[in-house]
């Protein structure tokens, strides 16, 4: 459940910051969930992953399908593809492994340094 609901704040909150801030806006966003919700490591980076894979592969579709493909069917030989859907494809893998490291981070972060436990037994000279 943490998962789905890792997964849908994930998406919503960088779709929405994305309309002011630049793409890298998705990282603090991935980032910021992750550290709210305790997840072990391995689902913050797949809830991430996911979350942010879709959402740049969803988008990328619809101004792909909006524009009649003008762009991506120029852009895709320069990267040796053949055809504009891979370029989709590698669009929404960059984005899910950018997202993922976020939400990781964030996992980490919110693990080491919000919830670290006081050091029992420990003696401070």
């Amino acid at each position: 459940m943490k998962f789905l609901i890792q997964v849908v704040l994930t998406a919503l909150l960088s779709y929405l910051t994305a309309q002011f801030l630049p793409w890298w806006s998705l990282v603090i966003c991935a980032a910021a969930v992750a550290m709210g919700l305790d997840l072990r490591p391995a689902t913050a980076f797949k809830g991430g992953f996911v979350a942010i894979s879709l959402l740049w592969t969803l988008v990328a579709t619809w101004i792909d399908v909006t524009t009649n493909a003008i762009l991506s069917s120029k852009i895709a030989p320069l990267f040796g593809l053949q055809r504009s859907i891979f370029l989709i494809l590698l669009t929404g893998l960059l984005g899910g492994i950018v997202g993922g490291l976020g939400a990781l981070s964030g996992q980490q972060i919110g693990t080491q340094i919000l919830r670290k436990a006081p050091n029992k037994g420990v003696r401070k000279y």
